[in-house]
């Protein structure tokens, strides 16, 4: 393939994609280019004492968390053409990619465009425990102990990160909140900081757990504990952004309604389109998006309070029953819940639907609001990340645009109670059963849960909740489960050698002996459905998602779950239960309903069932048969279509013409199959 100008490397042939026709090429480049490793260096040691009736046990461990990932991605370009290039104006489908590739007209184009190719993420981590096992009595026992955590920030081996800091921007009229480099080899754009965090070592976590012989048939445990996690950073990156030293160009057809190219491949990538990094430059994200902002008490390390009380008794007939009480509060777990470019609520009040008025280039106040600083909208247009509302005028950083959450913010909590029995029959005349219950409830403003900042979930607007109203933020979990239910049992049937029916040594006795019947049949609640209004008309800077309560005394199922039938193509909910859709229209208000609803969909049910046979054929061999039937009852339960975050089997969003209508799939039929199994 001809080398093409204006891309930064010729070292590897471009990706040519061609509409209706199989690409060629590969925008990865090099295998060599494209490596990354995750190596983690580990030494650890514990000491063990004895001494009378205590069992005393010390140690420590120390971590080096490494990421070295090289990039040389796209250096060669990526070019599609597309039918359209030769093709008439007034018939669809007349032209053809193939042709649009001899003639060289290109339809879209990219470029990577890298300075630094190396990205070399460190962490450290540090540990110590001690912790006594003591045998106080022949009845008590008591362990306890204390575990010390400390994790340091992410940082980049070379320095070569950037991230948001809070200096002054000179491009921003001096506001601020500034795009700021690793340590001090930048000049003016330097932190003077290897991370923004501040390092947190207070991470102790203290534990204790008892256990008394009531008597030699019950025994009485409890315990309490506080465990950290370490220091986290989501997505692959290991909290290292690089923004200033790399960055992408493309270009796409505007012409003639998307029929003339964007370029003809002889004439080369425009060079108008390419701005060649590094940008060591303060200024650099204005206009844009914002820097990453790792925020400085990013370090304080998330941790959850565990606490139990059981008590286990030894029943007739070889049974066990254990009832407990399980708990665990959650705290500074990983969230998007706290964005600082967020406008106050009560300034739909004072401006109403003047929020979405725009500023011109040249205007200098509107609406009683002035422009932020000098060229302020003109830097905005240019880009086109957001437009110069008064909405984004009164935000705290009106150079930025989008809500700025901490990349490894953790403000989240959460709190889980349960209720806790299980019944287990061993084995006695051939019958082994398990039966566990659980009753719980968890409630959380982080975890499993649309809270998301750039979430789909949310209708597009953001964070979910205003930060401004902290209190809402706290729901049930999106995947909060009240009631499980699990029986489950091995029956060996009475049959064959040894057994009260057909026990014979004879040449009968592998034919009628190791038979076996097994089930496990299970049961939980449906997971609690979450709404959002469709026409939600609160700009982005509220950084809040419309959610409609459901009005007083009213049903929001229009069919109950028993009766729903989705062939019928009616719709799951009541729309007139809610809300009305209409009261969200224009900039009015955020809605009064929860995060998380306390609706929730159907239950789950399933029974598996199993029937086979084990022949001993030797001392050493075995073989098994077994025939296994999942979904034995083929129960239906809805599920996501996509089974990503946000999905939901029905369509929640008010306002939607498809509102309550099933949008997903259903769980796999019943399934049997046939098992040979030599074991040996």
């Amino acid at each position: 393939l001809p080398q093409i100008a204006g891309v930064p490397s010729h070292r590897y042939p471009p990706r040519v994609d061609i509409g209706g026709f199989q690409s060629m090429g590969n925008a990865t480049g090099f295998n060599a280019d494209d490596i990354t490793t995750r190596p983690t260096y580990n030494f650890n040691d514990m000491m063990t004492w004895v001494k009378g009736h205590h069992t005393i046990k010390f140690g420590g461990e120390y971590r080096a968390i490494e990421g070295n990932a090289h990039n040389a991605q796209n250096e060669s370009g990526t070019f599609y053409f597309d039918p359209s290039q030769t093709g008439l104006p007034t018939e669809t489908g007349s032209g053809s990619g193939a042709a649009s590739f001899l003639l060289g007209a290109v339809n879209s184009s990219s470029i990577n465009l890298i300075s630094v190719r190396g990205r070399y993420v460190r962490q450290k981590a540090y540990i110590l425990h001690v912790g006594d096992t003591w045998k106080a009595t022949s009845k008590l026992s008591v362990n306890y102990g204390v575990r010390w955590d400390n994790f340091t920030p992410s940082e980049e081996k070379y320095n070569n990160m950037s991230f948001f800091d809070f200096g002054a921007n000179p491009g921003a009229g001096g506001l601020p909140g500034r795009l700021a480099f690793a340590g001090s080899k930048f000049g003016a754009a330097s932190s003077g900081l290897n991370y923004p965090e501040k390092n947190w070592h207070k991470g102790f976590g203290p534990r204790l757990g008892i256990a008394y012989g009531v008597d030699d048939k019950t025994v009485i445990r409890t315990g309490y504990g506080i465990f950290y996690t370490q220091a986290y950073y989501p997505g692959w990156g290991g909290g290292v952004d690089q923004t200033g030293f790399n960055s992408t160009a493309s270009v796409g057809t505007i012409g003639l309604g998307g029929l003339d190219p964007a370029f003809y491949w002889q004439d080369g990538f425009p060079t108008n389109k390419v701005k060649v990094p590094p940008f060591i430059d303060a200024t650099f994200k204005n206009g844009q998006g914002a820097p990453t902002y790792r925020p400085t008490d990013g370090n304080r390390l998330s941790y959850a309070q565990q606490w139990n009380f059981t008590v286990e008794r030894q029943l007739p007939m070889n049974s066990m029953l254990s009832v407990a009480y399980v708990a665990n509060k959650g705290t500074r777990l990983p969230s998007q819940i706290s964005p600082m470019n967020v406008l106050d609520p009560s300034l739909i009040g004072t401006y109403g639907s003047a929020l979405t008025d725009q500023f011109a280039a040249g205007t200098t106040t509107l609406d009683g609001v002035s422009q932020p600083y000098a060229g302020w909208a003109q830097q905005l247009l240019t880009y086109g990340n957001c437009q110069p509302t008064v909405a984004q005028a009164l935000v705290r950083f009106p150079q930025y645009c989008g809500g700025i959450t901490g990349l490894n913010e953790n403000l989240g909590s959460s709190t889980y109670h349960s209720f806790q029995v299980k019944l287990e029959k061993r084995y006695q005349s051939g019958l082994y059963m398990l039966f566990a219950y659980t009753r719980s409830k968890l409630i959380t403003s982080a975890a499993g849960g649309p809270q998301s900042a750039m979430s789909t979930w949310n209708g597009g607007t953001g964070a979910v909740i205003s930060p401004y109203q902290w209190e809402r933020n706290k729901a049930l979990a999106a995947d909060d489960v009240p009631n499980s239910a699990t029986l489950a049992f091995v029956y060996e049937l009475p049959v064959g050698h040894g057994k009260k029916f057909l026990s014979s040594t004879g040449p009968f006795d592998r034919l009628f002996t190791g038979w076996q019947l097994t089930s496990t049949m299970k049961y939980s609640s449906g997971t609690p459905f979450w709404f959002r209004a469709s026409n939600c008309g609160i700009p982005g800077q509220f950084q809040a998602a419309c959610i409609p309560a459901i009005q007083n005394g009213q049903d929001p199922f229009l069919t109950s779950l028993n009766d729903f039938d989705p062939g019928k193509l009616k719709p799951l909910f009541n729309a007139n239960a809610f809300q009305p859709a209409s009261s969200f229209t224009g900039v009015s208000n955020f809605g009064a309903g929860p995060r998380i609803s306390s609706v929730r969909g159907f239950p789950y049910k399933n029974v598996d069932l199993g029937f086979g046979k084990k022949t001993q054929l030797t001392e050493h061999v075995t073989f098994l048969l077994r025939a296994e039937a999942f979904n034995a009852l083929n129960m239906h339960n809805f599920t996501c279509a996509s089974g990503g975050n946000g999905c939901q089997a029905f369509n929640t969003t008010l306002g939607d013409s498809n509102f309550g209508m099933w949008s997903g799939s259903v769980s796999g039929p019943r399934n049997v199959q046939l098992v040979g199994r030599l074991e040996f």
